[in-house]
């Protein structure tokens, strides 16, 4: 039986650079994260700089969700590549550090879902209708509350 859903905080955190990448990161989960858990985090996220390079660009944007979940703590690290498409790395740390779980089929969870949707449609708005603006498209994020 899947978990019974209770809203879980969503909050910003300092914009990323992950290689050519600006990079909008989340937060999702109950407290404030520590220094050290989104430093785990970005260290994870830059090594997916490769990734995206090889991938090929669109803008060089992109956003990143780091999840405190039942699990452990997840990074659904995204990027947009070749004008409308998203891509992913997934990782997760289970409490001996992030490693990535690209092997599974995994995409994201229902508290994670909305900033996927936020993102898709903030790219639609800013970078697939003229005048493309990446600055507005970094600016454009989900409300802080909960998700």
């Amino acid at each position: 039986m899947p978990p019974v859903y209770a809203p879980r905080p969503v909050r910003h955190l300092m914009m990323w650079r992950i290689g050519a990448l600006r990079v909008k990161p989340y937060h999702i989960g109950h407290a404030v994260p520590t220094e050290a858990r989104v430093s785990a985090a970005r260290l994870e996220a830059d090594r997916m700089a490769e990734a995206a390079a090889t991938e090929g660009s669109s803008h060089d944007l992109g956003f990143a969700v780091v999840h405190e979940g039942e699990a452990g703590t997840w990074l659904l690290m995204d990027w947009w590549a070749h004008g409308d498409i998203l891509c992913q790395r997934l990782s997760l740390d289970d409490g001996a550090g992030f490693r990535a779980v690209d092997d599974r089929p995994l995409t994201a969870c229902v508290w994670e879902l909305p900033v996927l949707m936020h993102e898709r449609d903030a790219w639609v708005r800013h970078m697939m209708h003229a005048p493309a603006s990446a600055d507005r498209y970094l600016s454009d994020r989900l409300p802080e509350g909960v998700v």
